[in-house]
């Protein structure tokens, strides 16, 4: 019996541990979006420490990436990236470690700089008439 409460009790705070998407930071960051539908600075994002951005594409494989770019991601496991093809999953990192995430309806405009970490001072991006977001350079 003491093994399984040991057992339940270590499942429930691995799951109470994942990061789920943050409603409130994705409406900030949409309407960063329909603000300025051609710029989209997310460099200022009040209340939010972060200094890494990492954007994952749909379908995306989080063990995959976490051994591709050797960085800890087990705590975003439970978002719905790897099965929607209607969603970018934006991360945001302190000190290479999740610590925010926000899955962003594509309608939104689609990023192009994938799996690659953008400095917090580099989160600039630019929205084509296309909808494709990159970079700004």
């Amino acid at each position: 019996m003491k093994k399984i409460f040991i057992l339940l009790t270590t499942l429930l705070f691995m799951t109470s541990c994942q990061l789920k998407s943050d409603k409130s930071l994705t409406k900030i960051i949409e309407t960063k979006i329909k603000d300025n539908p051609t710029k989209i600075d997310l460099t200022l994002i009040d209340k939010l420490d972060y200094d890494k951005l990492l954007i994952l594409e749909p379908y995306s494989n989080i063990e995959k990436t976490q051994t591709e770019l050797n960085i800890d991601l087990s705590n975003i496991n439970g978002n719905q990236i790897h099965l929607s093809d209607g969603i970018n999953l934006l991360v945001f990192l302190k000190n290479n470690k999740s610590i925010k995430i926000s899955e962003l309806n594509r309608k939104n405009g689609d990023f192009e700089d994938y799996k690659v970490f953008i400095d917090r001072e580099n989160a600039l991006f630019e929205k084509d008439k296309n909808g494709i977001i990159t970079l700004a350079k």
